[in-house]
């Protein structure tokens, strides 16, 4: 059986602008439907950045669906499957963490990741078992919200550190680096992937990667299948984002970063 995976995607963090009630449940019914659509069996990665808990309240949400899903929820620390009649989706709890060396995205981790140099996080990550993956590698031009933070590891790092990362990501944000990244992986033997970094509803699954059989028993057991298929083979689908997502992207993270801070926008 083969997986198509995503792992770097981020729904909405569930936050609002202080004069707005938004539905969050139509949110997630919403993107069920998109995902619903596409054909495969499908394994979604929700990030959360830091410590914002979108993945914990995307479970929140999720028991308030509609009958006609069917949500299995015995290990949601790490993930859930939502079924609706003979198809299903499995969705991981994954956590994007902001290294001082650049982010980082961590797969199954259980409960939040409170380190934030890169080499507390790696170490950390390594010990619970989590598959670990690069994000965007390698991207170097600072603009909007990136000026003032390092979002990239350096190939000098990524080499450093190959015997505990599981993955290089060829991010369709920055298709720019895509050959530098391919040359790393082959240079290095890191296996490459594909991922979406989805911000908006339509943009999960744009670019994915597909492996071949994962096994769902429990957390242990996924993390264990899914490093061992990432050693072998790996069928890529990378495509870019187009001009306007990206500019979408960078206007969405400061309108949240300084609304977070100015109590224009509220947690919800």
């Amino acid at each position: 059986m083969k997986f198509k995976l995503d792992l770097h995607a981020h729904t909405s963090d569930f936050a609002h602008l202080f004069f707005t009630n938004p539905n969050n449940q139509n949110y997630v019914t919403s993107l069920l439907k998109d995902l619903y659509k596409k054909h495969g069996n499908l394994i979604l990665g929700i990030a959360n950045f830091n410590d914002d808990r979108r993945y914990e309240r995307f479970v929140e949400i999720s028991k308030k669906l509609p009958k006609e899903y069917k949500v299995d929820y015995t290990f949601e620390e790490i993930f859930i499957t939502i079924s609706r009649g003979h198809q299903k989706i499995h969705f991981i709890k994954c956590d994007e963490i902001q290294t001082n060396r650049g982010h980082i995205l961590i797969v199954g981790y259980e409960g939040m990741i409170k380190k934030r140099t890169l080499n507390e996080v790696l170490k950390n990550a390594y010990r619970n078992k989590c598959i670990i993956i690069v994000s965007h590698p390698l991207h170097n031009v600072m603009i909007g919200h990136f000026i003032i933070k390092k979002i990239s590891l350096t190939e000098k790092e990524i080499v450093k550190n190959k015997k505990l990362i599981d993955a290089i990501e060829l991010d369709p944000y920055f298709p720019g680096d895509w050959k530098k990244v391919k040359e790393i992986s082959r240079k290095e033997k890191i296996p490459v992937i594909a991922e979406s970094d989805a911000h908006f509803l339509g943009e999960f699954f744009k670019s994915y990667f597909e492996l071949g059989e994962l096994k769902f028993k429990n957390p242990n057991i996924l993390k264990k299948s899914l490093k061992k298929a990432l050693k072998k083979s790996i069928k890529i689908h990378a495509e870019k984002h187009n001009f306007v997502a990206g500019y979408k992207h960078i206007l969405q993270v400061f309108i949240e970063n300084f609304g977070k801070k100015i109590g224009l926008i509220n947690e919800k």
